[in-house]
């Protein structure tokens, strides 16, 4: 039962990273000008992503972790809002909340590869500590955005970045996966 639930995670993880890619392959090869409808298209996904978890939470069991779901799907709501009726803006905002995330996840990530691959003596801790160090350097980046002021060139940006960074959590997943066989 663990060992599925635990491939499940697996799977789970995976797709969002190929999904993410989906998304910074689009957001690098769309035109400026069907960027106002790929920004709406956002918010409509995030609205919808939060009514599914609402109605998740309204089929489930009345537990804390499943109130915890309910506040982050309240929050997904608010944001699709605030993406619906920022449109102009969602750009700079993005890089600044990517950017945010990518140092968190690239910190996070590096502590894990020393304290956990390295210690268990994976052979490729090594590899999971330089794509950690290139994911802070990268969401760094994108918090200083000192290169790009014009939404086609922080849309690509934008776009490579989650690139990296889901190719990054493949690989991630791959090297430290415990289980041979799931």
């Amino acid at each position: 039962m663990l060992f599925q639930e635990l491939g499940k995670m697996k799977r789970s993880w995976i797709m969002t990273s190929i999904i993410m890619i989906a998304i910074g392959v689009v957001m690098i090869m769309c035109p400026v000008r069907y960027m106002g409808m790929l920004v709406s298209a956002l918010g409509y996904v995030l609205l919808v992503a939060a009514t599914v978890m609402i109605l998740n939470f309204l089929s489930s069991k009345k537990v804390l972790i499943n109130y915890i779901a309910l506040t982050g799907a309240l929050f997904v709501g608010l944001l699709g809002l605030f993406v619906l009726v920022h449109r102009r803006d969602i750009l700079q905002i993005l890089s600044l909340v990517f950017g945010l995330v990518l140092v968190i996840e690239g910190l996070s990530d590096l502590y894990n590869a020393f304290m956990y691959a390295r210690r268990a003596g994976r052979t490729a801790w090594w590899v999971l500590a330089v794509l950690s160090v290139l994911t802070v350097i990268f969401g760094l980046i994108l918090l200083v955005n000192p290169w790009w002021d014009t939404p086609a060139a922080l849309k690509q940006v934008i776009g490579g970045m989650m690139l990296f960074s889901s190719v990054a959590s493949i690989i991630r997943i791959v090297l430290t996966w415990p289980f041979k066989r799931v």
